[in-house]
């Protein structure tokens, strides 16, 4: 006989999983103990062979012993009674606790699958696609450098970007950035819920948002007041988000937003982040809206700084820096990316957020709104989205745990973004005001989404 046959490599020496087992055919109805062992044998779980109903037996009194299940007798004409297994409420919540375990399992058998695949073939993706030798040696040096907490020169962001979407190379990337999620976040996600507060007509005009006054898109300044916002903060806290973003223009002035600040803050939840997604401040403005609840500030050196927009990017970069002294939290996308953006642009932008020190970073990607300047350009692909999440997945790495890609995308989850927007009120990406979510995407879709790519969902615990 072959030895492998006998070998723990064949499988046979496996954990066949009986007790959950047991407990998912208990649970749909009480079965006598012959029954149980019957219906066992007809799920396919032992192969060829038949369930050993001694061991089932043995594992049946174990399992009533725990409390797992109960017994019952049933009376019979014929004879004495007969007993019947049923699943306890302790059951039921050991077979929930199982589906939850059986999950995680199935994400490790993974990561076990492409270790041992990638001993066997170095060059092979996750899904078995070759990557040359050099290129995967650099993509591992990339991932373990920012496990380690180191950021990466600017060269190496290049070449990641410069891997083309759909490549041997950008698949390896994926496997790596998701891998990455599961250890730098412990596999969590979370929903980032941002509320319009206000829109007018814009005098900066800058060119990506559909409120600058030159556009015409917008031709009347609207604003939610204190009630209703703290009416969509207190329903998005409910359902599951866990930053509550307040985005105001430089019209809204930043008293105000204090005020709004303290109010939203009195009615969510301490353990859900509030958000001020607003312009240029100075330090003791900083630190007033931090005494006022804000404990994350939103703000990004966008993409084409100073050409599509009328700010300095050298005032940017100095923003991006006072928001770690005055102790807040910093929040910066890779934004907005268009089919223009070359990957030299997108290197400086994540770079400048990496060097700021953003805890929460990903992509963006434009909406060309009709009556921009960008109107009759296409949309940037998906797969560049991802791709950009990809890469500051693997360049953020320890110091980076959330990384976000809006608009909401299954393949960047699947390749490492944890982090998905949901949006209501003005929204500079749409030509008119959101009363329900921006484009129907709920928090619950989100979740959704979150939970199709195996990860586990988290409402609040920043």
């Amino acid at each position: 006989m072959d030895f492998l046959e006998s070998c723990p490599c064949s499988g046979g020496n496996l954990p066949r999983f009986v007790q959950p087992a047991l407990l998912a055919v208990v649970a749909r109805e009480p079965l006598h103990g012959y029954v149980i062992a019957r219906r066992l044998a007809e799920t396919g779980l032992f192969g060829e062979h038949a369930p050993d109903v001694t061991g089932i037996y043995r594992m049946l009194r174990s399992m009533e012993k725990d409390g797992v299940l109960e017994v019952r007798k049933e009376s019979s004409d014929s004879g004495p009674a007969r007993r019947m297994y049923a699943v306890t409420p302790l059951g039921l919540r050991c077979l929930e606790r199982w589906l939850a375990s059986l999950a995680a399992h199935q994400e490790h058998l993974g990561r076990v699958l492409r270790f041992v695949r990638s001993a066997r073939d170095p060059r092979k993706s996750g899904n078995g696609v070759e990557v040359p030798a050099e290129d995967a040696v650099f993509l591992e040096g990339v991932r373990r450098r920012a496990m380690e907490g180191e950021l990466p020169p600017r060269g190496d962001i290049l070449r990641l970007l410069s891997f083309a979407p759909g490549s041997p190379q950008a698949e390896l990337m994926g496997v790596f950035a998701r891998q990455m999620a599961r250890e730098t976040a412990g596999n969590t996600a979370r929903v980032w819920a941002a509320i319009g507060v206000d829109c007018c007509p814009c005098a900066m005009n800058c060119a990506f948002c559909a409120f600058g006054a030159r556009w015409g898109v917008v031709r009347r300044a609207h604003e939610w007041s204190v009630d209703e916002v703290a009416g969509a903060a207190v329903r998005f806290a409910r359902e599951g988000a866990s930053w509550i973003v307040l985005r105001t223009t430089e019209h809204y002035g930043r008293t105000r937003l204090r005020a709004l600040a303290e109010a939203v803050r009195k009615v969510v939840p301490q353990d859900r982040a509030l958000v001020a997604n607003t312009g240029q401040m100075g330090p003791e403005e900083a630190a007033a809206l931090k005494a006022a609840g804000i404990s994350v500030i939103y703000h990004a050196l966008r993409l084409g700084e100073g050409r599509d927009t009328p700010f300095d990017p050298a005032e940017r970069r100095a923003a991006l820096a006072r928001a770690g002294i005055s102790g807040l939290k910093l929040a910066h996308l890779v934004e907005p990316v268009g089919v223009e953006h070359g990957d030299g642009e997108i290197a400086d932008v994540l770079l400048a957020a990496l060097e700021a020190g953003a805890e929460v970073c990903g992509t963006m990607g434009r909406v060309n709104v009709p009556g921009t300047p960008f109107e009759a350009l296409p949309a940037v692909s998906g797969e560049r989205l991802a791709h950009i999440a990809a890469v500051t997945r693997l360049c953020g790495g320890v110091r980076t745990p959330y990384i976000c890609v809006h608009p909401p995308l299954l393949q960047a989850v699947e390749w490492g973004a944890n982090v998905l927007v949901v949006e209501t009120g003005a929204v500079p990406r749409d030509d008119t005001e959101v009363a329900g979510e921006w484009r129907d995407f709920s928090v619950r879709d989100a979740k959704e989404m979150f939970r199709q790519c195996g990860y586990v969902v988290k409402e609040g615990e920043l």
